[in-house]
């Protein structure tokens, strides 16, 4: 099992990857809808894996793209966009911004471009349910509420 870790550039929010593949043979992804390439996202998840986010509330700013099937993580006092999740009758899954996060053991890789275009929302929800990582948000001193 491998563990890589990172933060926003401030520090208010916190992630963990748990993987169980080595770092260099984790798919590293760049989405080309219009938010992740406005971010310059690369992101990464390990289905077999698990992942953590450590925030607090206030540290959070929430935003749905298109289909509002998944929510960005964005921080509130640094603007990195962290990562996305997924909820989904109690569960939770993610994929981590890894660029955002600067998550070392990933630095200087390329993003694989990948593009959902014309995906149903049900074929949207089912592929990130297999390729993303089961996921816990850790709220820091408030009552989770998401």
């Amino acid at each position: 099992m491998w563990t890589l870790r990172g933060t926003c550039h401030c520090g208010a929010i916190r992630a963990t990857l748990r993987s169980t593949q080595a770092p260099e043979a984790l798919q590293v992804r760049a989405c080309q809808c219009s938010f992740c390439t406005r971010h310059g996202a690369m992101t990464a998840s390990d289905p077999a894996g698990s992942a953590t986010f450590h925030m607090q509330r206030a540290a959070l700013t929430r935003y749905q793209f298109g289909t509002r099937s998944g929510t960005s993580l964005i921080c509130a006092c640094c603007g990195v966009y962290a990562g996305v999740i997924l909820e989904d009758r109690g569960q939770t899954w993610s994929a981590l911004n890894v660029r955002g996060l600067a998550v070392a053991e990933l630095r200087g890789r390329s993003g694989e471009p990948v593009v959902y275009d014309g995906e149903t929302l049900q074929a949207r929800i089912a592929r990130r349910k297999v390729k993303w990582t089961p996921t816990e948000i850790v709220w820091l001193g408030v009552a989770p509420e998401l």
